[in-house]
Parts: structure tokens; C-alpha cells; sequence
């Protein structure tokens, strides 16, 4: 395969640039006739390419999580427009902000001119588009409605990168006074205490209890950071054994859910995603069994994969959603509760988008709270901290004073 750089003239009159790949150049002109495109000029640039045209476009770098969430919001509002597909995709490829984003859109158009729907495009780039946005682009495919899952998804992502926002905005102030605190220590370990330290050695005087112990704290700081290396390195390798061993890996997130505060935030965070992804499915359309196979390949959660997989089967076999979730253990409660209401009145894609909506509420709430009470826990403890090291220091220079009166 080469690569072949074109200048061409699209349906609509704009000139456009881009790569294409084919063995040939006549090969690679009939691709661009096939696309819509008037060729203008054909230049090989590249033989033997490797990789995907969007790694030939901008080298390593990926679009952000900020620039998929623009992406998918200005392809929502052309779909929305009625803008035929081909040529949404084509205004993206031309007009998008970031080199990034426009060989993302040229790398989707070439798959859905050769014959690929926008979920099976979407689908080949996994590291950039989820299992949950694939999903709720194939089921509003499956019904004709594929811009109302653009903009539910353009709506979803916002919503990340607003949480994520706040989250990071809210750890600065801990980040830089952790910063402070390392600094501050590092200044008494290095330069006041080994100064300090001689005297009462020389003096034959016996060393303050507070300053030994800082010391031996110093001398022995290699053991903390082995230690600390050495939790890092098996919290890694339970993770990748979790991965590799789908089990172990069920009950290790078993477990994980059972922890005071993080479990409850992930359970409902999981539960938001599911209710989401079904209930957008079941209100564009989709049966039941479809959309609750869609919205279990979104749960980044192991247990509760497997759970709903039993749940799944339950329905299957005739049984009510809502009794196949009171049995899931971990699952908030009010998840079956409002299931039920909304099996009851025949809304139910209604009730789980609600759900979906007060579980997004509930753990952002839950996460800003969380964020806003590092700062204070921080504070006092790294006062604490130096505050200690700083009276150690200080009573060991009273006992110098004592000496030099003697």
C-alpha cells in the first residue's frame, strides 16, 4: 500500500486536501471518485505506509477527551441539520479545529464510503470512542435516529469533562501545598538537622528524643520508598492478574465495591451509565434484550458485568427486569425500586433516564464533596507535619543554648 496526497473538489464546490491509501494511483483516484470527490491532483508521498491514516496525518498525538466531546457535539448538530452523512463527515474533515480532529473525520469518512455503518467506523477506533458511545450510536442507527444519540452523547461527555473540571480545579490548592510541604521537609532534613545533629555528638551530650527520631526517620527514608514501591507493584500486578483471569477479576471488583466510601460512588457511577445506555436504547426503539446487552458492554466493572449477565438470562426467560436486579448485590436499591415503577406505568425508558440523571447528581455531589474536604484534611495534616519538625528543630536549639551556657 502507498500513500497518496490529493487535492480534489467535493460535491459542494470546496477544495479539499488529504492522504489516501491505495496500491496505485489509479486505484486511489477511484476511491475518490467513490467518496464524492472531483480529483484535482494525485501525489504519492509514502510507500509502504503502515498504520492508520490518522497516524499519518499527526504522528503520535490522539485527540483529547475534550476534542471528542467537540467533535461529537458539531457532528450531533449537522446530523441534526439533516446533513446527509458523507457530507457531515466531509465539512468535519475540512473545518474541524485541530489537525487531529479533521484526520479523525477523514479516517471515518473513508470507512463509511467503502461500506461501513458509523457504529462499525466508530468501532476501529476504541482508544478514542467508548463502548458506551459505539453502543448508543448503533442503537440509534438501529432506528433511523442516529443524530438524537449523537447529541445524548455530545450531552454525556460535556457532562465527564465538567466533573472532570471541577475535580482538578478543586486539587490544586492540595496539590501545590503537598509540594510546600515536601519542600519545607526537605529543607529541615538536609540543612538544619545534620547541622544541628554535630553538637550534641561533640559534646558528648545525649541527643534529644524528638531529633534522634527525625534521624533515624531520614536514614531510613530508602525502606519507605521501597515500601511504598513495593505496594505500588503489587496493586499493579493484581490488577493485571484481575485482567487476565476473568474470576479472580469478577471478585476483585467484588471487593473493591465493598470499600467505605468508593465503593457505594462506583456502584452508582456504574449504574448510571447502565440505566443510561438502556434507557436511550429502549426510547430509541430497541428491544429489551438488545438494549441490556448493549448497556452491560458499557460497565467498566467486572462483578457487575457478570451480574447482568445473569440478569439478561432471567429476562430471557420471561422474568421481570426489576426482579433480576433486586438479586444483584452491590446494585443501589433504588435501581430496582424505580425499575419497577417504571415497568408499572410502561415508561420505564423514562424512569431509567431519571435514574441515570440522580446517580449523575448524586456522585458529583459526592466527588465535589470529597474534593472540598482534601483541602482541609491536607492543611492540618501537613501542619501537623512540619509543624513537628520545625518544634523538634527548635527544642534541639534550646539544648544548644543550655549547652553553650554550661
Amino acid at each position: 500500500m502507498s500513500n497518496f496526497r490529493y487535492r480534489a473538489y467535493s460535491s459542494i464546490g470546496d477544495l479539499i486536501e488529504g492522504d489516501i491509501e491505495a496500491c496505485s494511483s489509479e486505484d486511489a483516484e477511484e476511491a475518490l471518485w467513490r467518496r464524492g470527490l472531483t480529483p484535482l491532483s494525485l501525489r504519492e508521498t509514502r510507500a509502504g505506509a503502515k498504520g492508520s491514516l490518522l497516524s499519518l496525518q499527526f504522528g503520535a498525538r490522539k485527540p483529547s477527551p475534550a476534542d471528542i466531546a467537540s467533535f461529537t457535539r458539531e457532528f450531533a448538530t449537522l446530523e441534526q441539520a439533516d446533513v446527509p452523512l458523507d457530507h457531515s463527515l466531509r465539512l468535519l474533515s475540512t473545518q474541524s479545529a485541530t489537525p487531529a480532529l479533521r484526520a479523525l473525520a477523514d479516517e471515518i469518512l473513508r470507512r463509511v464510503v467503502d461500506g461501513a455503518s458509523l457504529s462499525d467506523a466508530l468501532a476501529t477506533r476504541t482508544d478514542l470512542f467508548g463502548p458506551d458511545y459505539i453502543n448508543i450510536v448503533r442503537a440509534g442507527e438501529t432506528m433511523g435516529n442516529a443524530a438524537q444519540a449523537l447529541g445524548d452523547m455530545a450531552d454525556i461527555l460535556e457532562r465527564r469533562l465538567e466533573m472532570r473540571a471541577r475535580i482538578q480545579s478543586g486539587l490544586v490548592y492540595p496539590a501545590l501545598l503537598i509540594v510546600l510541604a515536601i519542600v519545607s521537609t526537605a529543607v529541615v532534613l538536609s540543612a538544619l538537622v545534620p547541622n544541628i545533629a554535630p553538637i550534641f555528638v561533640d559534646s558528648g551530650q545525649p541527643m534529644p528524643a524528638g531529633l534522634q527520631f527525625v534521624i533515624d526517620v531520614a536514614a531510613h527514608w530508602r525502606w519507605a520508598v521501597g515500601a511504598l514501591a513495593l505496594l505500588i507493584a503489587l496493586i499493579v500486578s493484581l490488577r493485571r492478574y484481575a485482567a487476565a483471569s476473568p474470576d479472580f477479576g469478577v471478585r476483585f471488583d467484588r471487593a473493591l465495591l465493598a470499600l467505605p466510601y468508593a465503593g457505594p460512588l462506583s456502584a452508582k457511577l456504574q449504574t448510571a451509565r447502565f440505566a443510561y445506555t438502556l434507557g436511550s436504547s429502549l426510547k430509541a426503539g430497541v428491544p429489551l434484550l438488545q438494549g441490556l446487552e448493549s448497556a452491560r458492554a458499557v460497565l467498566s466493572d467486572r462483578y457487575f458485568s457478570a451480574e447482568l449477565a445473569k440478569v439478561i438470562e432471567s429476562v430471557r426467560g420471561g422474568g421481570a427486569l426489576s426482579s433480576a436486579l433486586e438479586r444483584v448485590d452491590r446494585l443501589p436499591p433504588t435501581t430496582a425500586t424505580m425499575t419497577r415503577i417504571g415497568e408499572e406505568a410502561g415508561r420505564l425508558d423514562d424512569m431509567l433516564l431519571r435514574l441515570a440523571a440522580m446517580f449523575e447528581r448524586q456522585t458529583q455531589r459526592s466527588l465535589e464533596r470529597a474534593v472540598g474536604l482534601i483541602t482541609p484534611s491536607l492543611t492540618i495534616l501537613i501542619a501537623a507535619v512540619v509543624g513537628g519538625l520545625v518544634m523538634t528543630v527548635m527544642d534541639a536549639v534550646l539544648g544548644i543554648n543550655d549547652l553553650a551556657l554550661r
